[in-house]
């Protein structure tokens, strides 16, 4: 059996939520730089020149568009084609690397741009790595369009402003041309195994806790699976997602159905943030014998309830698995496999199981003993 890596969980976040809250001190016009006020999340917004910085992609896109003011300051989103590409859509999730030109939509004045600059500036549609309106704006445009996006003051910055340039209200206009859209790659399923080398799925399996490698894949992701944890606080019943996650799922279900999770205790518990379970050891460096790659969401697609793998880096998930607990949770950076979302316990049992969190020393151990009696999971 090969060794685990001691799993770093997810240590390295708790840092950056320490880290990041705040308001940030740049001046960039499209990545938001304000949270909420006492806020300890970590921010999901990205600067500029640092997105920009990583695209080097010289564009012979022209000379920089004028940009025609609209005849009256918008106060719904309006998005205009003003040339359709020929290339691929944008949809949620995939990467359009931009020039872009804004100006506020009152006056025309210019606040940004990196038209006739080499550096091209990506965004992950649907993200909410930009403000609400640029975001949204985005979707539907092929590669090589141009189009115009009219925000209004609250899908950009609201009563707050940005900068010098950007007061309180202001509503703004920009003309962006996609260079480039580049898909999301979708985690690929495997084959299929032979059911002879699956676990039974009646629960008649014996309890195992060492394997040699990743299990086969004895999972259809053409199915829905339902995983319901039973612990000393009540029960949690988990909605696996195997289409977004399916080498995960597969993991997961596995070990269910040879009794993994059964009788271990999960070993930290931070509050309003997360409790992270699947230990047989609770020492925060067991395993199952295996590393699995990594199946990660869109930056945003945490919330309270949703169920993830911890890690020691990247495509190191194994057995270890954290639910979010609160909205620090939420706001974790897209680390870690997103592979199902707490439908039933929610309201109850998560509560309880958050209400004995420690808020000392990384959430270790819990305040009190947070067991896992066992794992069902059903497929229909």
């Amino acid at each position: 059996m090969s060794a685990h890596r001691p799993t770093a969980a997810i240590v390295v976040a708790v840092l950056l939520l320490a880290a990041c809250g705040g308001d940030s001190s740049g001046d960039d016009p499209i990545a938001d730089p304000v949270q909420d006020e006492g806020a300890s999340a970590a921010a999901t917004t990205t600067d500029t020149d640092e997105l920009a910085s990583s695209t080097t992609v010289a564009s012979d896109a022209g000379d920089k568009p004028v940009v025609s003011i609209p005849d009256q300051i918008p106060t719904e989103l309006v998005v205009t084609d003003l040339v359709v590409g020929d290339g691929d859509e944008a949809a949620a999730g995939d990467t359009v690397e931009l020039l872009y030109v804004g100006v506020l939509s009152k006056d025309g004045t210019e606040f940004d741009s990196n038209w006739g600059s080499d550096r091209l500036l990506p965004v992950v549609v649907g993200s909410g790595g930009v403000i609400p309106g640029f975001d949204q704006g985005l979707v539907g445009i092929r590669q090589g369009g141009r189009r115009q996006i009219d925000i209004p003051a609250a899908l950009a910055y609201g009563d707050r402003g940005a900068g010098d340039v950007i007061g309180p209200g202001e509503a703004l206009t920009f003309v962006v041309e996609a260079v480039t859209v580049t898909k999301r790659v979708l985690p690929e399923v495997p084959p299929m195994a032979d059911p002879s080398e699956c676990p039974a799925t009646d629960g008649s399996e014996e309890q195992r806790r060492e394997f040699d490698g990743v299990p086969p894949f004895c999972i259809d992701v053409t199915k829905t699976y339902t995983a319901t944890i039973a612990t000393n606080f009540g029960e949690l019943v988990i909605e696996l997602d195997p289409e977004r996650a399916p080498q995960t799922v597969n993991s997961f279900v596995t070990l269910a159905r040879y009794g993994y999770f059964d009788g271990t205790v999960c070993h930290r518990a931070i509050p309003g943030f997360v409790v992270q379970c699947g230990d047989p050891t609770a020492t925060g460096t067991g395993g199952p014998g295996y590393m699995l790659p990594d199946e990660l969401p869109l930056p945003g697609e945490y919330q309270i309830g949703s169920v993830a793998m911890a890690n020691a880096g990247p495509d190191t998930g194994g057995s270890q698995f954290f639910i979010v607990t609160g909205p620090n949770g939420a706001a974790l950076p897209p680390s870690y496999s997103l592979f199902g979302q707490v439908t039933q316990g929610v309201e109850q049992t998560l509560l309880e199981i958050d209400g004995v969190a420690n808020p000392e020393n990384n959430g270790v151990p819990p305040l009190d003993e947070i067991r896992i009696e066992s794992v069902t999971i059903t497929e229909s």
